[in-house]
Parts: C-alpha cells; sequence; structure tokens
C-alpha cells in the first residue's frame, strides 16, 4: 500500500508539474500567424461552415478538439475567440503527453516511465510549443499513444491491440498529414525486430502471420477514423478523397529553408543566448546510454530497437527536407524522451557506481531543463533569439489592437466601414482586425480606397499605396512579424478626431 501511494503521488507531482509549466499565462504571447489561421478555421467551425480543404491546411482535429473548449467558454464566433481558450487545447495535449509513459510502466519499471514522463514534462521545447495552438501537441499525443499500442500490437497480436493501433493511427492521419514519416519509421522499426527474433522458426512464422492479418485489421481502422473526422461524420464524403489529395497539393510556404543540421544544431548544440545555454541534448545522452546498456537486455532489445530506430529515422527524414520548421521535431522529440526512460531500466544492479552518476546526471538535467522551460515560456517566449520563438509576432500588434478599439470607441461608424489589407503575407493581421466587420484584401491598391478609414499594406505593395494615399491618409509604420513591417494609413479625417479627443 506504501509503494501504491509513494507511486501515485510521484505521478500526482509530474502532473501538477506539467500542468504549471503549460497552463500559466497562456494568453501573454501574442498570436503567431500560424495560430491565426487555426483560429479562423475554429470560427468556421463554430459557424458550422467547416470543409476540409486539402491546399496545406492541415487535418480537421486541431479545430474539432478545441470547439468544445470554445463553446463551454461561450466563445462561439470569430470575434468573441480568446487566446487562452485557443492555447488550453494543445496545452491539454502537452499535459497528456507526460501521462503516456504510464501505459509503458510493465515494459520499463515504474522509475523509466517515472523519468520518461518527467522529460516530457520538462522538456523547454515540448512545454513552449503546447502553449501555441497548432496541431504538433495532439500529433505528438496521438503519435506516442500509436507507438505504444503498435508495440503492444508486435507483442501480443489480438483484435484490442489492432483496433487501439489503428484508432490512434487514424487521429494521427486526422491531425496532419506528415504523420506518415513516423508511420514509415515504426514500419521499419518493426522489421528490424522481427529480423531480431530469428523468424525462420515455426512459431515465429506463424506469430509473423498472425501479425500480418492484425496489421491489416488496424489499417483498416485507421483509415475509417480517418474518414469519419475528414468528412464531418460522412456527412461530407468529398473529405475522405480530399484527404488523401492533401499528400499531391501540399507546398511549402518560401524562406523555410534550412541546412541538413538544422534539428540536430536546435535540440543538441548548445547554444548561449538571452544570457544563458539552450540544449536538450541531456536527453539525447540519457537516450544514447540506453542503447549502450540494453546490449545485455534481451527482455527489452525489440521495444529500444523500434523507439531508437523510429526516432532516427523521423530525424534523419526531416532534416533531408529543405524545408523545417522547430515544431516538427515535436513527434520525433517525443520518441526520444520515451527512449532515454528506458536507461533506469538496462542499467544492471551490480553497477552502483554508474547507478550513483546516471542518478545525480539525472537530477541536474531535469532541473537543467525546467529553468530553461521557465524561461522559454515565461520570460523570452517572443524573443526571435530565443531558438523555438519561430518568426514571432510583433508586441506591436497588441498595442496596435488596444489602439485599435480606442479609434473604434471614438468613431463606432468604422466598425461597419470597410477596413483595406493590401499585399500577401498579412497574417497574424486578421485576428488583430477581427473587431470590425467588414475587411477586404487585395493584391494591389485601387482608387476607391481613397475612402476607406484604414488601410493596411504589406512591405511589397508599400510604394504604389503611398502613391495612392499621400493626400488622403497619414501614414504610420508598425510592426508585423520578426523583420517583416507594415504600414498602417489612417484617413486623414479620423486622424483628426484622434488627436483632438487627447488630454
Amino acid at each position: 500500500m506504501h509503494h501504491r501511494t509513494l507511486v501515485c503521488l510521484t505521478w500526482l507531482i509530474i502532473v501538477t508539474f506539467a500542468s504549471g509549466l503549460r497552463l500559466s499565462k497562456l494568453e501573454t504571447r501574442p498570436f503567431h500567424a500560424d495560430e491565426a489561421t487555426g483560429a479562423r478555421i475554429l470560427s468556421q467551425r463554430l459557424a458550422g461552415d467547416y470543409q476540409f480543404n486539402p491546399n496545406h491546411f492541415h487535418g480537421p482535429l486541431l479545430s474539432l478538439l478545441t470547439e468544445p473548449l470554445a463553446r463551454l467558454r461561450n466563445e462561439t464566433t470569430w470575434q468573441s475567440l480568446s487566446i487562452e481558450t485557443l492555447r488550453l487545447s494543445p496545452a491539454i495535449a502537452g499535459i497528456l503527453i507526460c501521462l503516456t509513459p504510464l501505459l509503458w510502466r510493465r515494459v520499463m519499471g515504474e522509475y523509466g516511465a517515472a523519468l520518461s514522463a518527467t522529460l516530457l514534462a520538462t522538456s523547454p521545447m515540448l512545454v513552449y510549443y503546447s502553449r501555441m495552438y497548432v496541431h504538433e501537441s495532439w500529433l505528438a499525443l496521438f503519435g506516442l499513444l500509436g507507438l505504444t499500442f503498435t508495440y503492444r500490437l508486435y507483442k501480443d497480436p489480438n483484435i484490442k491491440n489492432a483496433l487501439l493501433t489503428g484508432i490512434f493511427v487514424g487521429c494521427m492521419f486526422a491531425t496532419k498529414e506528415t504523420f506518415v514519416i513516423t508511420l514509415f519509421a515504426w514500419v521499419v522499426g518493426l522489421v528490424a525486430c522481427f529480423a531480431l527474433i530469428q523468424i525462420n522458426r515455426n512459431s515465429e512464422k506463424q506469430k509473423f502471420t498472425n501479425y500480418l492479418i492484425y496489421a491489416g485489421l488496424a489499417s483498416l481502422s485507421a483509415l475509417l477514423v480517418s474518414a469519419f473526422f475528414y468528412s464531418n461524420g460522412f456527412r461530407n464524403p468529398e473529405g475522405i478523397t480530399d484527404a488523401f489529395q492533401t499528400f499531391l497539393v501540399y507546398e511549402t510556404t518560401l524562406g523555410h529553408d534550412k541546412p541538413v543540421t538544422y534539428y540536430l544544431s536546435l535540440l543538441l548544440w548548445p547554444k548561449h543566448l538571452l544570457g544563458q545555454w539552450w540544449t536538450e541534448g541531456t536527453v539525447f545522452l540519457l537516450a544514447v546510454a540506453t542503447c549502450v546498456f540494453a546490449a545485455g537486455s534481451t527482455k527489452l532489445r525489440s521495444a529500444i530497437v523500434l523507439i531508437a530506430l523510429a526516432s532516427i529515422i523521423q530525424v534523419g527524414i526531416y532534416s533531408s527536407i529543405d524545408y523545417k520548421t522547430p515544431w516538427l521535431m515535436l513527434l520525433p522529440w517525443v520518441h526520444v524522451c520515451l527512449l532515454a526512460g528506458f536507461c533506469l531500466s538496462v542499467i544492471r544492479p551490480s553497477h552502483r557506481i554508474t547507478q550513483i552518476c546516471i542518478g545525480c546526471f539525472i537530477f541536474v538535467a531535469l532541473v537543467y531543463q525546467t529553468q530553461q522551460s521557465i524561461a522559454a515560456s515565461q520570460h523570452f517566449e517572443n524573443d526571435a533569439r530565443l531558438p523555438y520563438a519561430y518568426v514571432p509576432t510583433n508586441r506591436d500588434l497588441v498595442s496596435l489592437e488596444a489602439w485599435l478599439f480606442q479609434l473604434s470607441e471614438m468613431t463606432p461608424a468604422i466598425k461597419d466601414q470597410t477596413i483595406v489589407v493590401i499585399g500577401h503575407g498579412y497574417w497574424p493581421l486578421p485576428w488583430y482586425l477581427r473587431m470590425f466587420n467588414r475587411i477586404g484584401y487585395w493584391d494591389q491598391p485601387e482608387v476607391k480606397m481613397i475612402d476607406a478609414p484604414l488601410v493596411f499594406t504589406i512591405p511589397d505593395s508599400n510604394q504604389a499605396t503611398n502613391a495612392l494615399l499621400c493626400d488622403s491618409h497619414v501614414a504610420f509604420p508598425r510592426g508585423l512579424r520578426t523583420n517583416v513591417s507594415m504600414t498602417l494609413h489612417l484617413r486623414k479625417d479620423l486622424w483628426t478626431t484622434w488627436i483632438k479627443n487627447q488630454p
């Protein structure tokens, strides 16, 4: 009884700690461009106007899982949505990720599972992106659950494990199309596992045949689950074909090309920025220790081979693709964190000195990770120098939103007039303009815009717009994203009204 109480208390502490890191001050960071596009899709779902679009909008599960939270908080329109509600959804996924090692405790032991959970809870990258309204936290959660039941299916082929594997793989598919990379990595890992058990033996031949049958059942259930979500509960059958069309029309945004070493540098190479060192290399070292000490562990060999190979293959494929963003590493990294927990399971009790050294290293690693997580999510969350702050939104937009609200209070009529946005790459600006009822988007300026109360221009259209509006509007430079500015053109009569109302 005492042991069970201690175990329960340990997991309660882990969950509480993970929750504190992920739920505190969710609303303070300016809204990212990708978050704003996701919020717009959610507003369509809330309005009953959602249909999956295969043109690089990822899967429907993020908005579907956020919808109940928005309705519970009575945020049912584009205008009423809040940053806190939106980010609460991935934060919940991030907390659930930390509980997933519970499903591995019979494989890796209580201590190993707790270590994996703590590494997941304190990882600065996982903490940072679980506080951001993007797909990756949910993808990482479903991926870790899918890995869990894929391994269980390998060890014990049966209907239950096959169905659960299929359900979580289907959820991965319905979250983001990049799941195929992870699925491929698992298949390679499983093939390697079968190669280790000498498949020429009759008993193993039968096991392999059974596995193929149950793998087929898992595949069928994955397709049905993903089809259900993509088709809005089979109400929109075209969504099923659109889900596969995603792979044919998939396009990457320009400007995200990185060298092949980008991810390894992001996670492992120590960087002295913002007055401190940033690295998650300690987790990698624990994962390497697992692989080294696993040589003498026959019992855990298949699990370690599967997770290690899956981790290596995912990082290798993502690194070979020119298009790179830091959040793409969330799913591979949860594999590495899980693998690192096995180090407590493969070290022999006779290796007393090794155990002490590993224990001290783990303590230092956890403290260091926690410090980085707090700094990344509470102090430097929007600083472009932070390794995880990828193309952050300029804080100027937050003050601009407050100023526009004051202006609309002085002149309520502008809320129903057309606000003009000219140029491309304007996200997350629509989020900060959602107080206005009519917003139009143009590639180039037009003469009729002279009467518009507010005109926002992105750099590629600044020159033409300035020439058109120089007599009718007052121009103000404002920030948009890192290294991307915009210009606000305010109609002169509104500028006069604003000046007159200042104390």
